[in-house]
């Protein structure tokens, strides 16, 4: 039975393949001649249809379809600064500039609050002036954190970071998220 599944298995990547290589004609009857030794039940005999079908296909003239296409340009992204790249590494979406951007040297950045929106309870999210968007790990109130008020975000131990508002006593572990 798994002889039987495998040689299945055989003939559906010979015909998936024989596109890139055959054109026209050559495909449908390398196709068909393909799919009839899928039918024949004897391990044996169907070993030998493939043996002889195979060859067939592997000499058939390339079609133009499989002529190497020509490289694609390459992407150029817009420059990243460091205040972008800030805290970018975290964030899960790979095909963000900033995340694909070369390591950041800034340890910190300072930015002014746009908007400060609730969570949960004690949990909040900050928006900045800059655009990212930081969002509250460990709960907190933070009663006097209000818009128009300069942040400022360090890097802490092992890829975390900490926000200080002005005017707000003590730190608030926060994680990156746009």
């Amino acid at each position: 039975m798994r002889e039987r599944h495998l040689s299945r298995l055989l003939a559906a990547a010979l015909v998936l393949a024989a596109p890139t290589s055959l054109s026209g004609p050559a495909l449908a009857a390398g196709q068909d001649d393909v799919l009839k030794c899928l039918s024949i039940l004897d391990n044996g005999a169907r070993l030998a249809c493939y043996d002889r079908t195979v060859p067939g296909l592997r000499n058939a003239p390339p079609s133009a379809a499989s002529a190497p296409a020509a490289p694609a340009a390459p992407t150029i992204m817009a420059p990243v600064t460091r205040e972008q790249a800030f805290g970018a590494e975290r964030i899960p979406n790979k095909t963000n500039p900033s995340v694909a951007a070369q390591p950041q040297e800034a340890e910190n950045i300072t930015a002014k609050l746009t908007s400060i929106s609730q969570v949960t309870i004690d949990r909040y999210t900050f928006a900045l002036d800059n655009g990212q968007v930081w969002t509250q790990v460990v709960a907190r109130s933070i009663p006097n954190a209000k818009a128009g008020k300069a942040v400022r975000i360090e890097k802490g131990i092992v890829g975390s970071f900490t926000m200080t508002i002005d005017g707000v006593a003590g730190i608030i572990k926060v994680r990156r998220v746009k």
